[in-house]
């Protein structure tokens, strides 16, 4: 059941305690859904207590998904359950009736059979008609119906009593369940999935006369196909702004060409459609496609029903090859080869006959490379010199452009400084303002900037002189940590990268740094290489390397994981004292030239014996006295 707090004063009396108030809320489309609240019981002692009355509950219009610009038309039934206290039970039970009219009469539903707080029973019953095939698809403890029959009317049921909570754990994939739930659907092939949704997926109008114009110009011009379809892309996802109208039918279906262009706003339906009339003007084979963004990955295992998209996209083929576009992005920059493709796995594409098709992933690509150019200085209190080039390509330099438009250039200087002087700890002052070279063609985009670092070493940890520590920018925020207990579910791991950090240290004397060069492998196609070599007599260079090859680890490889984490953090970064005199940098020290005391001792016993080997061997030859 779910709770809520409730709002409290800051100013009441006395010692209140903060307590959350139970509630019941169930949402609904009233276009073509309506509910029926059966009951909403309270148990207390041996008594029961009907508290579901159609006074207690209020109809809201609230859209959820409001802040991603989505509006659904969809309403909540919302009532606070009174007068409900430690040990109570709360039993409810409520039909949804109706479906949405742009699936053609076919059904699909998912429910949940274990929660993660602690539930008394729980039952949900499917009643179909007995000649109506489905295909049922279960997770984790979840059993199979009781199955019942009589009058044409198929019932299947599901009933969990005192079934342990299930809790999630962090850094889980979307896909996995573990939980105990089940899917019902109408038994289908992905084709007639297809069939259900294709035709409203078709381009059914010429384009508007200024858009047609504006594709006639690329068409007619000299670039290559690939040219074109970048093109015809960015000329859609520069045009539309994203708004989902998705009322009633409008959630499947996407809106007439010449009001998508008129209007310059829609959805992923929206936006593909008319991706799709542009490309097909431009003589490029393409289709509008189905995709999950969260589950896209199960897609393969599920059983083929209505209910498995929640995104579209295009499919066009071109010199050759197939690409997968998403026209509800920002403007993206890359030509045809360097271009991020849409990847969810497992698409539909609106053809006849359509089955599945897999979208191949993009090779792993270096999508972080950053280069860090130190100049310390001699005196003690003069700051340290900082250039910071990073690099960043494919689809994080795509996701920096959209972080620079929305920040602003002046705001980037700032949050860059503010967050490499908590890197760092310690103040910087830019002594450049920041520098943004954008190579579109290849989809890379490079920011420089130039700091004075005031304080570039900090205490040792070890009570005397000062050392460097650099900054992580490459474990911590690249590889999740797991917790202490043996992983059961999957870890998500992210999109397949690589990532170089580079550290050139220009010192103003010798340095006794000894080079290295390791590297460890973990699960997953994990891997770190890190090395340090000097590049003249004054000039080192560190470098770390990191890459990440799979998106998702089995649970079984957990303890694997969490032993190369362990090592990784271990081989993070570089440190190095640093020894003044004076104020002023010293060369450090070279083995066997330590000054302590007893080193003096040493000395003085080794021109001892040296004195003693002397006087062995001359001594015979002096002439007597």
């Amino acid at each position: 059941m779910p709770c809520s707090p409730t709002e409290q004063s800051p100013r009441s009396q006395g010692a209140t305690a903060f307590r959350p108030q139970p509630r019941f809320d169930t949402t609904f489309n009233p276009r073509y859904e309506r509910i029926v609240i059966h009951t909403i019981r309270v148990h207390r002692g041996g008594e029961v207590r009907e508290a579901g009355k159609l006074s207690a509950f209020q109809v809201i219009q609230r859209e959820l998904n409001l802040e991603r610009a989505v509006y659904d038309g969809r309403i909540t039934a919302h009532m606070v359950i009174p007068d409900l206290r430690e040990g109570d039970i709360v039993e409810t039970a409520y039909s949804v009736i109706g479906a949405n009219p742009a699936l053609e009469g076919r059904f699909a539903c998912s429910f949940i059979l274990q929660w993660s707080d602690p539930v008394v029973e729980t039952r949900c019953t499917v009643r179909l008609a007995s000649s109506r095939p489905v295909r049922i698809r279960k997770w984790g403890a979840a059993s199979d119906p009781v199955e019942t029959g009589a009058d044409g009317i198929r019932c299947l049921d599901w009933r969990v009593i005192g079934q342990a909570p299930y809790r999630t754990e962090q850094g889980s994939p979307p896909s996995f369940v573990g939980y105990a739930a089940v899917q019902v659907a109408d038994r289908m092939t992905w084709a007639e999935v297809a069939d259900v949704f294709r035709a409203h997926y078709q381009p059914t109008s010429q384009l508007p006369g200024d858009l047609a114009d504006t594709v006639a110009a690329i068409a007619s011009s000299r670039m290559k196909p690939g040219e074109k379809l970048v093109e015809g892309l960015r000329l859609v996802q520069d045009a539309l702004r994203y708004h989902s109208v998705s009322v009633a039918e409008g959630g499947y279906r996407p809106r007439p060409i010449d009001e998508i262009w008129r209007t310059r706003y829609g959805d992923c339906k929206d936006g593909s459609v008319l991706l799709v009339g542009v490309l097909r003007a431009l003589g490029i084979n393409a289709d509008c496609a189905l995709v999950n963004t969260a589950h896209g990955d199960d897609l393969a295992e599920a059983p083929p029903n209505v209910l498995a998209f929640d995104h579209c996209i295009v499919r066009a083929r071109v010199a050759g090859r197939t690409v997968w576009l998403d026209a509800t992005l920002p403007r993206q920059a890359g030509d045809l080869d360097h271009l991020t493709r849409a990847d969810f796995h497992w698409a539909l594409p609106m053809t006849g006959s359509a089955t599945l098709e897999r979208m191949e992933p993009a090779p792993m690509a270096t999508v972080c490379e950053t280069e860090e150019v130190w100049t310390f200085s001699r005196r003690r209190t003069m700051p340290a010199q900082l250039i910071l080039s990073s690099t960043y390509r494919a689809w994080r330099a795509d996701g920096m452009r959209r972080w620079i438009a929305n920040e602003g250039p002046q705001n980037i200087s700032r949050l860059l400084r503010e967050g490499l002087e908590g890197d760092l700890r310690s103040p910087l002052r830019e002594t450049a303002a920041v520098q943004i070279v954008d190579d579109v063609p290849n989809n890379s985009l490079t920011l420089v900037e130039r700091y004075d670092v005031e304080r570039p070493f900090a205490a040792s940890e070890f009570g005397r002189g000062e050392v460097f520590y650099s900054r992580d920018e490459v474990v911590g925020p690249h590889l999740p940590v797991l917790g202490p207990d043996r992983r059961r579910e999957p870890l998500q791991l992210g999109l397949p990268r690589r990532v170089v950090a580079r550290k050139v240290l220009n010192f103003p004397v010798r340095m006794q740094i000894s080079p290295w060069k390791s590297g460890i492998k973990g699960p997953g196609g994990a891997r770190l290489d890190t090395r340090f070599a000097w590049q003249s007599r004054k000039v080192g260079v560190h470098t770390m390397t990191l890459e990440s090859g799979e998106r998702v680890l089995p649970a079984k490889l957990g303890e694997a994981y969490r032993d190369f984490t362990n090592r990784a953090f271990a081989m993070n970064g570089i440190r190095f004292p640093v020894d003044y005199r004076n104020g002023r940098m010293v060369p450090a020290r070279k083995p066997g030239r330590d000054r302590g005391l007893w080193s003096w001792i040493k000395g003085l016993l080794w021109l001892l014996w040296l004195g003693y080997m002397l006087l062995l061997v001359v001594g015979p030859s002096l002439p007597a006295g």
